[in-house]
């Protein structure tokens, strides 16, 4: 990450601070702390304010955010932390702050009491709004998480058989994604085959998988601390007539989706798009309420592309596109890929074929 990446961040970040009259930020959460100062330790309270940046935090990491940080200051706290935040605040002249609500609220009140006579705007939606967008940094960094995902997913696939436990496809995917150099599994790995594809959010167990069985896989890795999101449903041996025109909706349905994906359309229209072709065929009722979500240094962030929520798509917005049926008690399909909204249209970030066979 370069230098002048984090300026624009912070830049953004200071523009907020003055348009609502306020005279600092306080950033709590590792994502945003990471975001704006690049330091990916466990604990730290980032203060910005129009000329300077201070990342206090513990002495497990004081060498650390030296590193991994520029142009910051970094101060070490010991047993009173939120009193050094409080002090540090006052000697930076914050007297009006910006902060996440994701702290305590013991912290919160507690931090309120030091400050004193402080104004505070509590805001999530703007941080959210703001990596909602990414940089060409932010995208080349998700490519390249993709690709090891998609490269570990590719060599799992000559190794999977009829008579294996969704264990045993979930351990060789953990081992051969990391062999291609993934951080971390992104999330829980799910594997849910047979009956239990209706699961949306089923783990793997212990069941075998049997022939004619479909078995939904969604996993996805990290990699320089940025998320991928694939799913793929495996058709192990003879697939049924029924449950192979199941199987052929639900392409349908995310292909219509990712044409429809381009700068300016609503998310809304994108959502509609895949489910008019349930609708269609009577089958709206078995499919979820959501179609994709951002991904970035979360693994679900905006925007989100479902009912009730509506956002206008702009260009280096990263979101998944997963349509899926779920029947309770017979099976579940479902399909994810990453798309990247371009100045023209879309770009599919995932290459894996959605239709593999294990004989």
């Amino acid at each position: 990450m370069k230098k002048i990446q984090y300026e624009k961040r912070l830049s953004g970040l200071r523009a907020y601070i003055e348009d609502h009259g306020l005279t600092g930020a306080l950033i709590t959460s590792y994502e945003n702390r990471r975001y704006f100062c690049g330091f990916t330790g466990s604990s730290g309270y980032l203060l910005v304010t129009r000329d300077h940046v201070v990342l206090i935090t513990d002495k497990r990491y004081t060498t650390q955010a030296k590193e991994q940080t520029v142009d910051c200051e970094i101060v070490e706290h010991s047993q009173d932390r939120l009193g050094l935040v409080a002090d540090t605040m006052k000697r930076l002249g914050i007297t009006s702050s910006v902060m996440e609500s994701g702290m305590t609220a013991g912290e919160y009140f507690s931090l309120k009491e030091h400050l004193g006579d402080h104004r505070t705007v509590l805001e999530d939606e703007y941080f959210l709004e703001l990596r909602m967008v990414k940089d060409e940094w932010e995208i080349e960094t998700t490519r390249e998480a993709i690709r090891r995902a998609e490269a570990g997913f590719d060599r799992l696939i000559p190794r999977l058989k009829i008579g294996m436990t969704e264990k045993d496809l979930a351990d060789e995917l953990h081992y051969l994604v990391n062999r291609e150099g993934a951080e971390a599994m992104s999330f829980g790995t799910i594997v849910a085959s047979g009956a239990r594809g209706a699961m949306a959010h089923g783990f793997p167990t212990n069941k075998v998988i049997e022939n004619g069985d479909m078995v939904v896989v969604d996993f996805g890795v990290m990699y320089d601390g940025y998320c991928s999101d694939m799913t793929r449903t495996l058709l192990f041996g003879d697939i049924s007539q029924e449950n192979r025109r199941i199987f052929n909706l639900v392409l349908e349905s995310g292909k219509r989706a990712v044409e429809a994906v381009r700068p300016g359309v609503h998310s809304s229209e994108v959502e509609a798009a895949h489910r008019d072709v349930f609708i269609r065929e009577g089958l709206d009722d078995y499919a979820l309420r959501g179609l994709g979500h951002g991904i970035g240094l979360q693994i679900h962030e905006c925007p989100r592309v479902q009912i009730g929520k509506d956002t206008v798509l702009r260009p280096n917005m990263i979101f998944t596109i997963e349509p899926g049926l779920y029947f309770p008690g017979v099976c579940g399909v479902r399909t994810e890929d990453d798309v990247l909204v371009t100045e023209s249209g879309v770009e599919n970030l995932s290459h894996t074929p959605h239709e593999i066979h294990i004989d």
